[in-house]
């Protein structure tokens, strides 16, 4: 039997495959800390869960306002547009739902409203237009864990975010 001096040649396929599904995990971390998407429109908040609560119950504070993903009563709010305010745990079942709320505080809203009638009927079964006095700033756009707000009505932002965002939750109801 002969033995060689020379050195074996290794496969470096096994290393080569290792560091690219190590490459491919911390990728997939981040993309999904970071909502999902590069670029992506407002924040991303952690997941508060889809716990049904009895109307009035008392639950932890939510960790985004307006809220994004937490306690909610049982009963949705009609898709529409309301001219009064809507209480969160009313509001989170929505967004539960693949919805998307556009809440505006009356007082710094420099706007038509209108136009935010308009955008709801575009979507008429994924979205709520209401009021929200307690806003700091005119518009608040929420769906599953993200909120985006805006200093002004801006139609195609507020689009762009509807097109984005809906029917990315946990229960998705068709439109």
């Amino acid at each position: 039997m002969k033995f060689s001096s020379a050195p074996q040649r290794r496969n470096p396929w096994p290393a080569v495959l290792v560091g690219a599904l190590a490459l491919a995990l911390v990728s997939g971390a981040w993309w999904a800390r970071s909502g999902g998407e590069a670029g992506g429109l407002g924040q991303t908040f952690p997941n508060q869960g889809q716990e049904h609560i009895a109307f009035g119950a008392q639950h932890p504070p939510y960790n985004s306002f307006p809220a994004t993903s937490g306690w909610h009563y049982v009963q949705p709010q009609p898709w529409g547009t309301f001219v009064y305010e809507i209480a969160p745990e009313t509001l989170v079942h929505n967004l539960e739902h693949g919805g998307v709320v556009i809440q505006y505080n009356p007082a710094l809203l420099k706007g038509d409203i209108g136009k935010l009638e308009a955008i709801q009927k575009r979507f008429p079964n994924k979205t709520v237009v209401a009021p929200n006095a307690q806003l700091k700033v005119p518009l608040a756009v929420t769906a599953w864990r993200r909120l985006y707000t805006l200093d002004t009505l801006d139609e195609a932002k507020i689009v762009d975010f509807i097109e984005r965002y809906k029917n990315r939750a946990p229960e998705r109801f068709p439109e």
